[in-house]
């Protein structure tokens, strides 16, 4: 907001965060460290009310694996849509409490309406609650999340917190997506929903302060934390705040930001369609019952952590013909570097204006594709759309090269056969070796900046558009809708 100071708050975690009818702490773990972070001081923030929709995120009374009985670095697991068959099935020998049981248990041959991956969830749950496995904390809290990782030979550090944050619709623009979603995973979410009572996996969302003013309310990492265990290559620390004064502070800071979800816009919806199905049959409805709130972890949106990768496209097309590289190079200037390797290759990714690494329009050659003026391609885009929306590369692509040379249009796109998706530069280059692929296009990643202007826009990024990495581990905290 233009004039308002907005100073970073340090905030310590409250008093030990036990189970109910329990004083104990659980877990334990290496004493927690602090990367460098600025903070000019700690004073409190001040904020003023505003007349416009808010966010309401809160504290909560998280369900949760008890560290004590279930060893967090065997529990959590990958959200639903990144695991693989295989995966599945390891993370099913990792653990009797792996938390894929109840995100995305197997499916067998005697399935039926009575018994199904949905109904042995919900018996999961409440097994694993009765024998103290899940506990329920007895204070509302927020819960601090920090996730180390690796990628490209560089460790990352990402924090994110997790609260109980108001559903709303996204007319009235409180939380913004980014993506379309599909029926077929919703109604799969809601079904999980609607037997456990229980939101499984969160929603990935980020926070921007509102106005001129984009600094960051500074959370310390003081006293032992809940959980902090490894798995899968990366570590995962969780701490709670329990003090009602220090999130009091918090949920205040939120409402002066634009919220945007990053990932789980499938998840999100589904909880709005089970809130709405709870709703019509109350008789009395206040507003304040679970069902209105869903489970977020909000990241600040310029966190040095947060990474994006991109996305390549793989061309599964016949041979490249000189009509194609002809229509490419109407709106792209080809320089052709077919004596570069790989990596030397991407590095001319660095530059301006939207550019493109093409593998395999001539036999073994590498290409870079620069685009030359953006008029003509923008003039094959929908004229509805925003700037920002134009000025996507993965838009750029799809009208002035997939659309404009290989005739793969929106509706070839859906159908899943003419272009497949990774993003590992090094694979797409070896399915052109192999002949798996025709083309491989390689991508700079979209620009959080740009991901944000185009919801701020009230627009949607084509699919495959953003890839934040990595996912959150699903099994860290769950809210319970009943019980």
């Amino acid at each position: 907001m233009p004039g308002l100071s907005r100073v970073p708050l340090a905030l310590a975690p409250g008093p030990a965060h036990g189970r109910e009818g329990d004083s104990s702490t659980p877990g334990s773990g290496r004493p927690a460290s602090d990367r460098p972070r600025a903070a000019p001081n700690g004073t409190p923030v001040t904020l003023t009310t505003v007349g416009f929709p808010s966010p309401d995120a809160r504290a909560f009374r998280a369900l949760r694996f008890d560290a004590a009985r279930a060893d967090p670095a065997q529990t959590v697991a990958p959200p639903y849509d990144v695991i693989s068959p295989g995966e599945q099935r390891a993370l099913y020998d990792r653990s009797p409490h792996n938390i894929v049981r109840i995100e995305y248990g197997e499916q067998r041959p005697s399935d039926s309406e009575r018994e199904n991956r949905y109904t042995r969830a919900a018996a999961d749950i409440a097994a694993w609650r009765r024998d103290g496995v899940l506990v329920r904390d007895a204070a509302p809290a927020l819960y601090r999340y920090r996730q180390w990782f690796v990628s490209e030979g560089v460790e990352h550090v990402r924090d994110a917190v997790f609260a109980a944050v108001r559903l709303e619709e996204w007319e009235r623009g409180v939380i913004k997506p980014h993506e379309h979603t599909l029926a077929s995973p919703k109604a799969d979410r809601l079904q999980l929903l609607r037997a456990t009572h229980t939101q499984v996996s969160p929603v990935y969302g980020l926070y921007r302060p509102r106005g001129e003013d984009r600094s960051e309310l500074i959370w310390s990492y003081e006293g032992s934390p809940l959980y902090d265990a490894g798995a899968d290559g990366q570590r995962h620390m969780l701490s709670a705040v329990t003090d009602p004064a220090g999130c009091d502070a918090w949920s205040r800071f939120i409402a002066r930001c634009d919220l945007y979800i990053a990932d789980g816009h499938h998840r999100y919806e589904t909880a709005l369609a089970y809130r709405d199905e709870v709703r019509a049959q109350a008789t009395h409805w206040s507003g304040e019952e679970p069902e209105n709130f869903v489970l977020m972890a909000l990241t600040y949106a310029y966190d040095p952590g947060l990474l994006v990768l991109p996305t390549h496209r793989l061309l599964h097309v016949p041979d490249v013909n000189d009509d194609e590289r002809e229509r490419i190079s109407r709106f792209f200037r080809m320089e052709d570097l077919s004596s570069a390797t790989l990596d030397e290759a991407q590095a001319m990714l660095a530059g301006e204006g939207a550019r493109f690494i093409a593998l395999g329009l001539r036999p073994q050659a590498k290409h870079l594709l620069v685009l030359d003026g953006r008029a003509p391609v923008e003039a094959l885009m929908p004229a509805g759309e925003s700037p920002a929306w134009k000025q996507l590369d993965v838009n750029v692509l799809q009208y002035g090269i997939l659309q404009a040379a290989f005739g793969i249009d929106g509706a070839a796109l859906m159908r899943g056969q003419a272009v497949t998706y990774t993003q590992d530069a090094r694979a797409a280059a070896a399915a052109v070796e192999r002949g798996d692929a025709r083309v491989a296009l390689l991508l700079n990643a979209t620009p959080v900046d740009q991901v944000l202007a185009v919801a701020d826009a009230g627009g949607r990024m084509p699919q495959k558009s953003t890839y934040f990495y990595p996912k959150l581990p699903t099994g860290l905290v769950m809210n319970a809708l009943s019980g």
